[in-house]
Order: C-alpha cells, then structure tokens, then sequence
C-alpha cells in the first residue's frame, strides 16, 4: 500500500466517523447559523459576493432567508443565504438577524 492510498483511506475513514453523509444539510442543520429578515422592498440575491455579480433571485421585504455560513464575508458587506432552494449572497444592509421558523 502506497503513502498516497494510507491517507486516502484515513481521510475516508475520517468522514465516516464525523458521521458524513454526503447528502443535503436537513433544515435544523441548515438553521444552526441563524436566519435573516429582508427589510428593504425587494433585495437581489447574487452569484457571488459583489455588487456587479450576476443577479440570480428576489426577496421581497419580509422574507426569511437562511443563513448558510457561519461568518459573512470578511468585511462583512455580504451574507451568503438560502431562499428555499436558491443559494447566493446578499447585502447585508437590507438584512435583520430573526429567529428561524
């Protein structure tokens, strides 16, 4: 057995035991960073963290949306969510921590 194949085999063996599915998160895992109501009139959801990304989704003011990440971006302008099965990033500046439903 080759060094490459022992630490695939451990990295594999590391993923069964903290219980890796490979799956979905389940919507108590995917609360556990908190949710975000939309306070603005309609707020785009984006691709990726900037303003010139592309525009996937809209959230309408008083939407729910999940948060999918522990932190926002570092300077902490944009919040990476979830609106059902739509995954993106939104401004920060028109989100307000809830408790999710």
């Amino acid at each position: 057995m080759t060094v490459k194949s022992m630490f695939a085999l451990a990295g594999a063996g590391l993923l069964l035991a903290a219980g890796f599915s490979g799956g979905t998160a389940t919507q108590a895992e995917a609360a556990t960073y908190g949710c975000f109501k939309v306070t603005a009139s309609s707020l785009n959801i984006r691709a990726r963290p900037y303003s010139t990304s592309e525009v996937i989704g809209v959230a309408k003011r008083g939407d729910v949306l999940e948060k999918r990440k522990l932190f926002c971006t570092p300077r902490g302008f944009w919040c990476a969510i979830r609106k059902g099965s739509l995954e993106g990033y939104a401004d920060k500046s028109n989100l307000r921590k809830v408790a999710c439903q």
